[in-house]
């Protein structure tokens, strides 16, 4: 442990952290899976820890939010404490894998390595694909890095409209850049590893194609967020964007293509779409109805000749945050 650092330790994970003193708990949990549904603003109970060892004092918020006795067994509100000595949390919540899997689906065959991302409001996950057959090469997922300043849309448009966009834009870019390296670095490791033998020439990403929600989309491509706060709820610019890597600092060759999926409506993104295509629920000559069920929830309900698309809160509604009837 560096000198003059305290030793923050994990339950039930086991985790053992050096920090410096006053250091914010909401930095260092969110890292380690924690969410924080109101954006760390004190509102929700989202981020509830126990105190196991040394002590956290008791705030206003918390005397608001917490029970007597809970606040008696030790339940504190992480977003509202930093690091003052040695400290054992119990975390009350825990990051859940997110799913992936390597479903057959149509495709054109061509050269090179493509590279898909689901961008979620909570949670990311991007494969590595071989575009010339279809095969998944690297999976990564991780938490969305914005969900610190607000765990469902609302918040995140909240604190976009309050000066917060820009720092919301740079935070994604960045994070999806770093995800981008990691799923290279897997596949060149497995290669090595695989075929040591092997010494051709390394295949190069080619295209990376991009899906989410209307508030991701517009918070990624640096779109105007206030048409999306207040109904009708009509996005500034729902359309496909292109960028080049340059535009969005991502180390990868200059000809590759970086696009962002046209959205279907308000809160009814291009996820919904991928979903669609990879479904084949355009085509279908059967009522059928599909359903992504994420923190922005989205239903289509349709067949070959019409299809129906609405889309609701899911997140809040199961979690509470920061509306009345949540859970």
């Amino acid at each position: 442990m560096s000198q003059g650092n305290h030793t923050l330790r994990l339950s039930p994970a086991g985790l053992a952290l050096s920090l410096p003193p006053g250091t914010r708990l909401h930095e260092v949990l969110f890292a380690q899976g924690v969410e924080f549904p109101c954006g760390g603003r004190g509102r929700c109970q989202g981020c509830r820890v126990k105190v196991l060892q040394g002590t956290l004092p008791i705030g206003e918020e918390e005397k608001n939010l917490l029970s007597s006795a809970e606040l008696a067994a030790g339940w504190r509100l992480a977003c509202r404490h930093a690091i003052q000595g040695d400290l054992g949390l119990e975390l009350a919540q825990w990051a859940m894998p997110v799913l992936t899997d390597q479903s057959s689906f149509h495709f054109t065959p061509r050269e090179g390595l493509g590279i898909a991302i689901d961008l979620g409001t909570t949670t990311l996950a991007a494969q590595l694909l071989d575009l010339a057959t279809g095969s998944v090469l690297a999976v990564r997922t991780a938490l969305n890095a914005q969900a610190c300043h607000g765990g469902d849309l609302m918040s995140r448009i909240e604190y976009a409209l309050h000066g917060g966009r820009a720092g919301l834009q740079r935070l994604i870019r960045r994070q999806l850049a770093g995800v981008i390296t990691q799923l290279l670095q897997l596949h060149n490791q497995c290669e090595k590893e695989t075929h040591p033998e092997h010494r051709q020439a390394d295949q190069v990403v080619s295209r990376i194609v991009i899906v989410g929600n209307t508030v991701m989309h517009h918070l990624f491509c640096g779109l105007d967020i206030t048409p999306l706060a207040a109904h009708p709820f009509q996005p500034a610019q729902p359309g496909r964007m292109m960028f080049s890597p340059a535009q969005l600092d991502w180390d990868l060759p200059a000809n590759a293509t970086v696009e962002f999926l046209p959205c279907l409506g308000g809160f009814v993104g291009s996820d919904i779409l991928a979903g669609i295509v990879a479904t084949g629920l355009h085509e279908s000559s059967e009522l059928t109805a599909l359903i992504d069920l994420g923190t922005n929830g989205e239903v289509v309900v349709g067949h070959r000749d019409r299809l129906l698309c609405t889309s609701t809160a899911a997140g809040p509604a199961f979690e509470g945050a920061r509306i009345s009837m949540g859970m």
